[in-house]
C-alpha cells in the first residue's frame, strides 16, 4: 500500500535511510521490520523535517507499507521550470525487484501530474549501476553527468516528461 507520509513514520523512515543502497539488489537478510531510528540521518536535513522540506513546499511524500512494516519511500517538491524533484527513494533491500519501487514511483509521477508538474528530475551515480537502470526502465532519460575532484563515482541526471 501506497500511502502519503505520517510523522510518526519518521523514526522508521530515519531507519530505512541508513540501509545500503548501494550492492546487491536485494538482500533478504535484512529484517523487514525495522528497528525504529533515534535521531534523524546525518547529512539528510529533509528527512529531519519532511512535512517543511516536502509537504509544504507544494510537494509529496509517500511511504510504501506491506504486511504493517514501512518498506519503501519517496517525495518530491516543486523545482525548476515545473520539475519535480525526486528525493530520497529507497526500498528495503530484502524486497526489492518486486515492483515495490515502481508503484512508488508510479504514484510519485501521478500525484505530480496533478499538481501540474510537466515532469520528474532525479539523480543518482554511477556507484549505483541497478537505480540507474531502474529509473532506465521508467523512461527516464540521462540529461547530464557531474565528477567533482574527490568523487569516486559520477552523479547522473535523469528527467522524465509527465503525461496530465
Amino acid at each position: 500500500m501506497v500511502r502519503r507520509f505520517r510523522d510518526t513514520d519518521a523514526p522508521v523512515l530515519w531507519a530505512l535511510n541508513a540501509l545500503p543502497n548501494i550492492g546487491e539488489t536485494a538482500d533478504s537478510g535484512v529484517p523487514i521490520p525495522l528497528l525504529p531510528a533515534v535521531t534523524p540521518p546525518a547529512g539528510f536535513p529533509d528527512l529531519a523535517d519532511v512535512e517543511a522540506s516536502f509537504l509544504a513546499q507544494g510537494g509529496e511524500f509517500l511511504v510504501v507499507e506491506l504486511d504493517g512494516h514501512i518498506v519503501g519511500m519517496g517525495g518530491f517538491r516543486p523545482g525548476v521550470e515545473a520539475c519535480a524533484e525526486v528525493l530520497r527513494v529507497r526500498v528495503h533491500p530484502a524486497i526489492r525487484r518486486r515492483g515495490i519501487g515502481r508503484a512508488l514511483m508510479a504514484e510519485l509521477e501521478q500525484r505530480a501530474a496533478q499538481r501540474g508538474l510537466r515532469a520528474m528530475c532525479l539523480d543518482t551515480a554511477t556507484n549505483q549501476p541497478e537505480a540507474m537502470a531502474f529509473y532506465q526502465g521508467l523512461g527516464y532519460r540521462e540529461v547530464g553527468r557531474e565528477c567533482r575532484p574527490g568523487w569516486t563515482w559520477t552523479l547522473v541526471y535523469y528527467v522524465k516528461t509527465l503525461v496530465a
